[in-house]
């Protein structure tokens, strides 16, 4: 079942310390098709779940900054499919699908886990709150 929710969310959750430690796996094995991986959240860059994607596992404080091993770079669409391939990830996403059995996917519309937020718990068709206009992600228990 789909769920998504529109909502304004104040403070941050977390501090970007806590998100960048694992920058470094999203940013290397967000591509691996395997769906019994760590990477149970799916970004497209298309509606109904078209387009290019990507798996994203762990929290991402800012889709445009994130820790690649020498520096920072932006988190791109994997490559696998035509539109939307190597584009940037913020504020170009317009579906998702969440396989995770525990834990709801919050995409944020600001960087920090800030704005309006997508809560993603199945396949969501085309996103509301962060239609095209998406930063942030961090699971979260609702």
């Amino acid at each position: 079942m789909a769920v998504t929710m529109a909502a304004a969310v104040g403070a941050g959750m977390a501090t970007p310390a806590s998100a960048a430690g694992n920058d470094y796996n999203n940013y290397w094995f967000g591509c691996n098709y395997d769906s019994s991986n760590t990477f149970k959240f799916r970004i497209f860059y298309n509606s109904n779940l078209a387009g290019d994607y990507r798996n994203i596992g762990y929290a991402v404080y800012d889709f445009d900054s994130v820790e690649d091993g020498t520096g920072y770079s932006p988190l791109t669409y994997c490559g696998f499919r035509s539109s939307g391939s190597g584009q940037h990830v913020k504020n170009n996403a317009a579906s998702a699908r969440n396989s995770h059995a525990t834990y709801t996917g919050a995409l944020y519309y600001n960087s920090g886990y800030k704005g309006a937020t997508d809560y993603i718990v199945g396949t969501v068709n085309q996103l509301d709150a962060t239609y095209n206009e998406n930063a942030s992600f961090q699971w979260v228990s609702l």
